[in-house]
This record gives structure tokens, C-alpha cells and sequence, in this order.
């Protein structure tokens, strides 16, 4: 949707004009055979005139337009705004333009009003979707460098960040028993007799334009001081930087500043007197003080002279304390490493009188017994029970444990005298050849339960597993 349109033998059509801008009747383009080859003169697709079912006249995109032309993706309330600009602007006497853009397409301004003479542009610009203040900022200053004025126009009713900070209003459509769109926020006037900015409400947005045009009316950058305007006499405050106001009331924010000022001046004028007295005062106390502090410093030097005596004395015994300390820690990990090597030398022996127990068992003697509790497995447990690797584990008492069907089916043969640090002892089954291995695992607190012999005879072992 949009109110311009290019011709291909006029140039720009306003669809908000009575003559189009340019001489022609809306009938030689609204339903016309064949149709008029008119384009959007922001993306240049082709468009076609229509109104709306309240008689509005605009411009519609022709089917596939691009996704990202800017005119066609405004809403339906920011053309309304955007007519209501332009009949305003031409109701105060100047030409009004809509959605005009800079040569160089630097800017492209909503309602583009131009004075009777030519000699002034001022754009107006409705602002609906959010924007971010450094945006705003840029893009006035676009216009500023364009030497044309700028007003941004939002009708929200709350929640405009950026009011304040550039030319802005909020203005507030017609309600019930009003006729014309006012202006809600954005304009005030300076109360001398208090020193504040209290906001002007209820003009009507027609009046404001043309008081904008005719200068009455100017944006006015506020003093710093000066930047918490009420909102209504005596009421809520809000923080504004900028706001459209007269000469009058920039001449009186001028005159309660300079007010101001002589009344600062003459406070800091007082404020020095006070503050010599204050020094000469302070002088006196200070060379007071400066006496005690020579007396405080005698005491403190002897007091610290003690201090460092005793200090001295601590650290003597302290001294003594660590070197006893150190004598205990050095005797402790003499004691420790001692114990490792004794640990470590029961271990060595204990590994080797594991071998020898194992020694004593030839290959086939090994393997008979392996077979004899695959057997059993297979009877027991329909899986055969079968060593991983043949090699004898410490955790298990340097035996050899089995496993069946995944699960540890129990250990072949655990060195007697390593069994008592065997921690799943008791249950866990042990096979050995016959009733002397038997009772020799028994006797160190394996469950007789869990022992399975085979009565194997014993005979000289050959050779190692």
C-alpha cells in the first residue's frame, strides 16, 4: 500500500491529491482498459490504483512484489497517519509530498512539506515500528545536512523512548466528540516562577503545524538542568532533552538560568568566606594536632621498641618449635618409608611363594583341573567356564579366575597365605585339585561351602602355567 505512484508519461502521481500532482482525474487510472503501467517509485514493481473500503485512494503492489520494499510493508496505520500529515500540512497553506526521497537516497521523508515561497522544506515523518535513538539521531542529522527541518510523529500511547531526545510528538487520534488529531506530548512551556518545563497538551495537531510554519512553534534543545519537565502541573515528572516550544518560553529558561547562575555565584562568593574561616580554623586545630602527634610518636616509638622485643623473643621459640616439628616430620617419613619397604618386601615374597605354589602344578595338571570345572560349569550353569588370559591375579589371591557366560563363574587355585586380604573371599567359589589344597584354603577363612574339589591326585610338577 502506498499514496505515490510513478506514470509512465506524468512521472509522480499523489493518490491524495485531487489532480494526482500532476494534472490527471483519478478515473484515467483507477479501472482503465487497458491498465496503466504504473510502478512504486521506492522498489519500481508495478501497481495498480484501488481504494479502500472507506474511499481512501492508494496504490496497491501488483502480485510478487519484493518482500523488502519498504512502502508496501508500512501498516494501515501508518498510511492513515502519514494522509493525516500531509492534510494537515496542506490545510496550513504549504505543499505537502508524500514519501519523497533524496536524490542520493540518503533519506526518504513521509510527508515532504514545502513553504508557499519555496524557500523552506520541513519532512514529517510517522514513526510506528521501534527504532533505536542512534538511528533516529543519524537519520535527522541526514536532514539537518540537507539544510530541510524534521518533526517525528508517533500516535503510541506510551512507550516512546526517543521523545525528547529529537523534534518529536506523540499525538492522539480523533476521540469520541473530537474532530481533529491533538497533540499528546512533545510541546511545553517554561514557568519562570518555579524554574521548570510543564508539557502543553490538547493542541490540536493542525494548529501545531501550522504554528511549526509560521515559527511560532520551535524545537528547543533543553538546558541540562532543566530536563525534568512535569508532565502535568504538580503531577508526574519525565526526562526530556528536547521540545517544541515558543520564543517567549526559551527567552524565560534563559532568564532563570542567568538567575540561576548570580544565585550560585553569590553562594560560592559565601561559601569561600566560610571556607577561609574554615581554613584558618582548621590551621590552628592542625598545629594543635601536630603537637600531639609529636608527644603520640614519642610513646609509639617506645611502645614499638618493646613490641619488637618481645617479637624477637616469639620468634626464638618459634623457631625452636619448627625444628622440633621438622625432627618429627623427618622421623615420621623415615617410620613411612620403612613401612613401604617392608610392604613392599612382603609383596615381593609373597609373589614369590605364589609362583611356587603354582610351580607345583604341571601343564596337564592345569589343564585336567580346568576341564574339570568347565564340566561342572556345564552342568551347573549350561555355559563353560574358561580362564581369560591364564594368568593368576593378585585381587584374587594370585588365582586364576573363570568366567562363564560373561559372569565370574570363581578362581582356580588362590595362594593359601594370600587368601586372609582376599576381600570377596567368602563368596566367591574356589576350585582346587583335591582335599589338601582344600584344606589348605579353609584354613584361611575361605567357606568350606564354596570350595570345590576334584580329587586330583598330586604328583611332581614339569613345568609352570
Amino acid at each position: 500500500m502506498a499514496f505515490t505512484a510513478i506514470h509512465p508519461e506524468h512521472g509522480r502521481l499523489d493518490a491524495t491529491r485531487s489532480d494526482l500532482g500532476c494534472g490527471l482525474d483519478w478515473s484515467q487510472v483507477y479501472r482503465v482498459r487497458p491498465r496503466v503501467s504504473l510502478t512504486c517509485p521506492e522498489c519500481g514493481w508495478g501497481v495498480h490504483a484501488k481504494r479502500s473500503p472507506r474511499r481512501a485512494r492508494y496504490f496497491a503492489h501488483n502480485p510478487g512484489r519484493p518482500p523488502d520494499c519498504q512502502l508496501s510493508n508500512e501498516s494501515v496505520e501508518h498510511h492513515l497517519l502519514k494522509l493525516e500529515l500531509a492534510t494537515v500540512v496542506r490545510a496550513s497553506g504549504w505543499h505537502a509530498e508524500l514519501e519523497v526521497r533524496a536524490p542520493d537516497g540518503s533519506w526518504r521523508a513521509d510527508v515532504m512539506a514545502s513553504a508557499p515561497d519555496g524557500g523552506r522544506r520541513m519532512a514529517w515523518e510517522a514513526q510506528l515500528s521501534p527504532i533505536t535513538l542512534d538511528d533516529l539521531r543519524e537519520r535527522t542529522g541526514r536532514y539537518t545536512d540537507a539544510g530541510i527541518g524534521v518533526c517525528w510523529v508517533s500516535p503510541r500511547d506510551e512507550g516512546v523512548p526517543w521523545l525528547g531526545a529529537v523534534p518529536a510528538v506523540r499525538v492522539t487520534p480523533p476521540a469520541q466528540g473530537v474532530s481533529a488529531w491533538t497533540v499528546a506530548d512533545g510541546i511545553a512551556q517554561f514557568d519562570e516562577d518555579r524554574g521548570v518545563w510543564i508539557r502543553v497538551i490538547g493542541t490540536e495537531l493542525g494548529v501545531f503545524t501550522r504554528w511549526v510554519f509560521n515559527e511560532q512553534l520551535s524545537p528547543h534543545p533543553i538546558l541540562a538542568r532543566y530536563r525534568r519537565i512535569y508532565l502535568t502541573r504538580g503531577g508526574a515528572m519525565a526526562r526530556r532533552g528536547m521540545i517544541w516550544t515558543t520564543a517567549r518560553s526559551t527567552a524565560a529558561e534563559a532568564r532563570h538560568e542567568k538567575k540561576r547562575q548570580r544565585q550560585e555565584a553569590w553562594k560560592r562568593e559565601q561559601q569561600q568566606r566560610e571556607e577561609e574561616a574554615e581554613e584558618r580554623k582548621r590551621q590552628e586545630e592542625e598545629a594543635r594536632r601536630q603537637e600531639e602527634e609529636r608527644r603520640r610518636k614519642i610513646e609509639q616509638e617506645a611502645a614499638q621498641a618493646e613490641a619488637r622485643e618481645r617479637h624477637r623473643l616469639l620468634m626464638i621459640e618459634l623457631e625452636a618449635e619448627r625444628k622440633r616439628r621438622e625432627a618429627e616430620r623427618r622421623e615420621k617419613e623415615e617410620q613411612a618409608r620403612q613401612a613401604e619397604q617392608e610392604r613392599l618386601e612382603r609383596e615381593r615374597q609373597e609373589r614369590e611363594a605364589a609362583a611356587r605354589w603354582w610351580a607345583e602344578l604341571s601343564v596337564e595338571q592345569w589343564r585336567e583341573l580346568v576341564d574339570a570345572v568347565a564340566a561342572l560349569s556345564l552342568k551347573e550353569k549350561s555355559a563353560r567356564a574358561a580362564p581369560r588370559d591364564n594368568q593368576t591375579v593378585v585381587e584374587y589371591a594370585y588365582g586364576v579366575p573363570l568366567y562363564a557366560a560373561g559372569r565370574l563363574y570363581g578362581v582356580v587355585r588362590p595362594y593359601p597365605a594370600s587368601v586372609p586380604r582376599w576381600s570377596f573371599h567368602r563368596s566367591t567359589r574356589v576350585f582346587v585339585r583335591n582335599v589338601r589344597e582344600a584344606e589348605l584354603v579353609i584354613e584361611q577363612g575361605v567357606d568350606a561351602a564354596n570350595v570345590v574339589h576334584f580329587d586330583l591326585p598330586d604328583y611332581e610338577q614339569m613345568h609352570l602355567c
